[in-house]
């Protein structure tokens, strides 16, 4: 049952209620902290605060009557805004602009206040005064592409930007502006080149430094990321301090330095201990950097999580097999979402996996009481046969079938099962079943074939593990199966199969193993002919196949067997003899040495080969005893294809 833990686990990389967990999925939970880009709205607009000082220098200049109006509502409208009346200072602006004023100062404090309230029409039909107003200056540009990237209209912005750099190619905020939108639209080298540029300007800036590296990240260039971070340094304000470890710890998980990542997020979760995604980058970094997960103490989790939060992480510890965290992470979910079908199934196989089988059973047992679940009958079975209840285990199975008729993997485990029990009539007819519903799924057949063969049915065996092999030609453990009835089939009986296993091997060229296969079978089925045989062409394929792959113990013994039949001994011999430096353990060399050598008058090597014989085949019962069953090593979920 190895194969099926292996499989349920894989549930615990589910994210919410809607992943499927009793699917195989992708461990890998990847960079999940949500770091978002420094606001450049702030930065910009402090910046346009401050042109528009230099404005009102210039309002002060003028000496006519609409001047001194128009400075004067200037001055009291930015006193107002930077009060934080910002309504106030909107209706004062108006006021000057329906006495007369003009003035492109006015208009692109009337877009700050606007935008500060909301008002992005407003604001933006401000701003496009301002640029008719003085159309060979950036700040009007620069302003509008504020609000349009915090509107989201991050093309738009980047064209604005991109007005104001062509007007003043030295602006600082143009290129941060153009830079940053650029990387909004995901165009991350072009956007590099231009923070690069705003960073030359003004070297230092840590919003320039942050949004650069950044950028880096996304374009995958995380050296050069590294190194802006390391140019910038850590700032001394806290909200920006927690942005920079935080990206700091993202640049180097990436470059799968761990223990550096570990650093960086435990210093933004310091700062931050608040964040959840913080808090969880941390965890996922502890874990990859330590050796022995859950040796590391880690901090407290941020209080107040909701049941999600809980559950990824609770499946996150789990994933890394530390239980006692992973544990009371999902008893906090199904406090407050006792439905909750993911956390159930990961409680319990976390439970399972602690020693506690008799409780995980007792959960899922509750748990379906009330709501139904395949997933959770298909992972009771698996428990109910760890625990010797094998019965109950194939109520369990059968219930998950019965519930999802649709899945693969639940007629897979049922049908296994049986075979394991050696119950062969069921188990044949919930794999002929799963082979209609499920064609193209290679371990159905595999499960077919076995439920034959453990009955002695070997032609149907046969043709099972064939179709098994067109479908899943490069899997080991559907060759291995294949090669299982190589040796019980009746010689007569591969005729029928050689077309079939000529397409396999003329489609595959460079395959030992399916060369093997037609050699084999060709051999087999020439032999049965006697002194008709004709043995050249399985000759030339088994020694392809040989070629192909020298380390091939079956083929090595088969063409072993057909040198012997065309009396070159020497060969056979030499094959033999391979065959037992490749598979010590394997008796059948042993045994046709010694039949050659008695052949050979070599009486001495002789009894030495049948006496290893007689010993290896000796350990071989004794190991076949200590199996419940032989056909389960050729059937888990891992080597051989579900149906797609």
């Amino acid at each position: 049952m190895a194969g099926r833990r292996r499989r349920n686990t894989g549930a615990r990389a589910c994210q919410s209620a809607r992943c499927h967990p009793g699917r195989q999925g992708n461990h890998h939970t990847g960079i999940v902290l949500k770091l978002s880009f420094l606001s450049i709205q702030r930065g910009t607009l402090l910046v346009a605060l401050s042109f528009l000082l230099v404005c009102a220098a210039t309002v002060r200049s003028l000496a006519s009557p609409q001047a001194t109006d128009a400075q004067d509502a200037f001055n009291q409208a930015l006193g107002l805004l930077q009060a934080g009346k910002t309504a106030d200072a909107l209706t004062t602006i108006d006021n000057a602009i329906a006495a007369g004023a003009r003035d492109p100062s006015l208009y692109n404090l009337k877009g700050l206040a606007a935008g500060e309230l909301g008002h992005a029409q407003e604001a933006e039909e401000s701003f496009r005064t301002v640029i008719r107003l003085q159309p060979n200056a950036a700040m009007g540009y620069n302003n509008l592409g504020v609000l349009l990237a915090k509107l989201g209209r991050n093309r738009e912005a980047a064209t604005a930007f991109h007005e104001a750099h062509t007007r003043e190619p030295q602006n600082f905020n143009a290129l941060l502006g153009l830079g940053t939108s650029l990387a909004a639209l995901q165009k991350y080298d072009e956007a590099a080149g231009y923070l690069q540029k705003a960073w030359n300007l003004h070297p230092g800036d840590f919003q320039c430094g942050y949004e650069w590296a950044h950028t880096l990240l996304e374009a995958k260039q995380l050296s050069a990321a590294k190194k802006v971070l390391d140019q910038l340094g850590a700032p001394q304000e806290p909200d920006s301090a927690v942005k920079y470890y935080s990206l700091s710890g993202v640049v180097a998980e990436r470059m799968n330095e761990f223990a550096s990542a570990t650093k960086y997020y435990g210093q933004a979760y310091t700062l931050d201990s608040g964040s959840y995604d913080i808090y969880l980058a941390l965890v996922r970094a502890t874990l990859s950097m330590d050796p022995e997960p859950g040796k590391t103490t880690l901090p407290a989790p941020p209080e107040g999580l909701s049941p999600s939060q809980n559950l990824a992480l609770g499946l996150l510890f789990a994933s890394r097999d530390i239980f006692d965290k992973a544990i009371p992470r999902l008893q906090a979910v199904l406090q407050t979402d006792p439905s909750n079908e993911v956390a159930i199934l990961n409680l319990a196989l976390a439970e399972k996996s602690t020693g506690k089988s008799s409780d995980a059973i007792d959960r899922l047992h509750r748990a379906l009481a009330s709501h139904p679940s395949a997933v959770l009958y298909n992972t009771l079975g698996g428990m109910e046969e760890g625990s010797g209840h094998y019965v109950e285990a194939v109520q369990s199975y059968q219930r998950a079938v019965e519930l999802d008729p649709t899945n693969e993997q639940y007629y897979f485990d049922l049908g296994l099962e049986y075979l394991i029990h050696f119950t062969f009539g069921p188990a044949a007819e919930v794999y002929r079943v799963g082979t209609q519903k499920f064609p193209t799924s290679s371990r159905q057949y595999l499960g077919l074939g076995f439920s034959h063969y453990a009955v002695r049915e070997y032609r149907q065996a046969a043709d099972a593990f064939t179709t098994a092999l067109e479908l899943d030609p490069d899997s080991p453990a559907v060759f291995r199966a294949w090669d299982s009835v190589l040796d019980s089939l009746s010689p007569n009986d591969w005729q029928e199969f050689l077309p079939r296993l000529d397409r396999l091997a003329a489609a595959h060229p460079q395959s030992a193993e399916l060369t093997f296969c037609l050699g084999a079978a060709l051999f087999r089925s020439e032999f049965a002919k006697g002194q008709k045989a004709a043995l050249d062409r399985s000759q030339t394929l088994l020694e392809k196949s040989v070629r192909l792959r020298p380390d091939f113990p079956a083929a090595h013994l088969e063409l072993g067997a057909l040198y012997a039949a065309k009396k070159m001994n020497q060969k056979a011999v030499d094959e033999y003899l391979e065959v037992t430096r490749l598979d010590p353990k394997s008796a059948v060399p042993h045994y046709r040495l010694g039949q050659l050598y008695r052949e050979m008058n070599k009486l001495d090597l002789a009894t030495t080969e049948l006496t290893r014989y007689q010993e290896l085949a000796r350990l071989h019962q004794e190991e076949l005893k200590r199996n419940r069953s032989t056909i389960q090593q050729f059937i888990i979920p891992q080597t051989a294809k579900p149906d797609n």
